[in-house]
This record gives structure tokens, sequence and C-alpha cells, in this order.
């Protein structure tokens, strides 16, 4: 029991000794006379420069994330600056919107084209269909659906000439 307690008030000793400030050495005042102020006053001018640094950083950050703020493309400060540097065809923003409406009528003009091939596909296996049946009833039908309309001429074209490919 003995030993315990000897261990708990050597435990306590070393643990709770730092707590208080009983030195006299840490207790400075602040004395004028030696110039200790001045020290203060550099400390503080050497943090008002840095709050100084911080903000200029954050202006710069500001402009910048107002520029990406108006678009992927910023026009009017890109675009539409005066600077030559090199040798340009087309520049401007006229330049810009030109190549993306060049580009989006190329994009539709190749989805109408495949679409047009699709179909004539299609057209092609349906008469090809038609003329292996050798049908006379299916193949009027067929005429008959196609009267007054403006296919009418390429359906005949489409079932004449897979008729001859039969019959040869």
């Amino acid at each position: 029991m003995n030993k315990i307690s000897c261990l708990i008030i050597t435990l306590c000793c070393l643990t709770f000794s730092g707590c208080g400030n009983l030195s006299p050495r840490l207790d400075n005042d602040i004395n004028n006379s030696n110039g200790e102020i001045e020290e203060l006053k550099n400390i503080q001018n050497g943090i008002n420069l840095e709050l100084g640094k911080l903000r200029q950083n954050d202006e710069i950050t500001n402009s910048q994330l107002k520029d990406v703020q108006k678009g992927l493309l910023n026009f009017n400060a890109r675009l539409s600056s005066n600077e030559n540097s090199g040798i340009q065809i087309l520049q401007g923003d006229g330049a810009l919107i030109l190549v993306f409406a060049i580009i989006t009528i190329g994009m539709i003009l190749k989805h109408y084209r495949d679409l047009y091939k699709k179909n004539e596909k299609a057209a092609t296996i349906l008469a090809q269909q038609i003329a292996n049946k050798n049908d006379p009833d299916l193949e009027e039908v067929v005429f008959q659906a196609a009267l007054y309309t403006d296919v009418e001429k390429e359906v005949y074209n489409l079932m004449t000439k897979n008729k001859h490919k039969n019959s040869e």
C-alpha cells in the first residue's frame, strides 16, 4: 500500500508541476525605457504586411474568378482583343460563331445522310422481297398505296429493277 501511495504522489507531482506560473522569470513586464514596446510595433507591422499580401492575393483570385464565371469562352477578353499573334485568317467573335455554325450544319447533314442510307436500304429490301414473292395482287396493292404521293416514281423504279434482277 505504501508503494502505491508513493507512486500516486510521484505521478501527481510530475503531472501537475507545470500548471502554475511560479517562476518569477516568466513574469515579463513591458518596459518602455528598454524599447520593448517598439518590438511589439514591429511585430504588429509584420502582421499588417502579411494581411496586405493576403488581401492582394484574394483580389487577384476574385478577378480570375470573375473571368471564369463569364463562361468557358471569355468573349470580351480573349477574342475581341486586337493583339496580332501571327497569321490569322479567321479572328474575332464572328469567326468563332461561323466555325460553330459550320460544325453544326455538318453534323445535321451527316445525320440526314445516314438516315437516307438506312431508308434506302429498307426500301430496297422491301422491294426485293415483293419481287421475290411474284404476286401480282401484292404488287398492285403497293402501287396503289404509292399512287398520288411524291415517291410513286421511286417505288415503280425499285419494283421494276428488282423484277428484272429476279427474271435474269
